[in-house]
């Protein structure tokens, strides 16, 4: 399952990892002085976004987190700290993370308000948190961008109707978080896939 995802689907996201990290950090070449600090990527699934940001920003600390025995094992870059843990007990220190962003995951956690609750406590006080989720509002169009790249006819179909309308709401996601302590900074749709990002302080 894990591989499968790697190859068949994950990939389907494109370019949305740079564009996520423009939006946080910037273009690395627009930078006087790069960022620095640690960044979580909770629900790492296969590590591409956590590999991603290593590349890019090589100063960083990143922190990979999965619950998956098969995700945690396998990291495409050697310089991402990978730890298999579940996000209802993330075995980091309070405040220790500057920015914690999750990917298409929050919607595959068993206990979401633990999970907000867990990660305020491990945010540094003047850290972000960003929520990366499909959108079960999104346009066809939206969705189709994503579900085109898809590995199979079987995902294709079934990701429309089965996945992404399935999926929470940003307004049932952002009331868990404030819940949790959060204060919502922002709500966007990505303008190519369909999902929505939700900016936590």
């Amino acid at each position: 399952s894990a591989r499968r995802y790697a190859r068949d689907e994950r990939p389907a996201f494109g370019d949305l990892d740079d564009r996520l990290l423009d939006m946080i950090f910037g273009s690395p070449v627009s930078h006087s002085r790069p960022p620095a600090g640690r960044i979580l990527d909770l629900g790492c699934g296969p590590g591409t976004f956590a590999a991603r940001t290593r590349v890019r920003y090589p100063q960083l600390t990143v922190i990979a987190v999965d619950p998956s025995r098969d995700f945690a094992g396998e990291m495409p870059h050697p310089d991402v700290t990978v730890l298999r843990a579940a996000g209802e007990a993330l075995p980091l220190v309070s405040s220790s993370i500057d920015v914690a962003v999750m990917v298409s995951s929050i919607r595959h956690v068993q206990d979401r308000a633990r999970t907000f609750a867990e990660l305020r406590r491990v945010l540094a006080p003047a850290g972000r948190a960003f929520i990366v989720e499909l959108d079960p509002s999104a346009s066809r169009t939206r969705i189709a961008a994503h579900a085109d790249h898809l590995g199979s006819t079987l995902l294709r179909r079934a990701f429309g109707p089965l996945v992404v309308r399935t999926a929470p709401s940003s307004s049932a996601i952002s009331a868990l978080a404030v819940a949790a302590g959060f204060t919502q900074r922002s709500l966007r749709d990505d303008p190519v896939q369909p999902v929505y990002i939700l900016e936590l302080s």
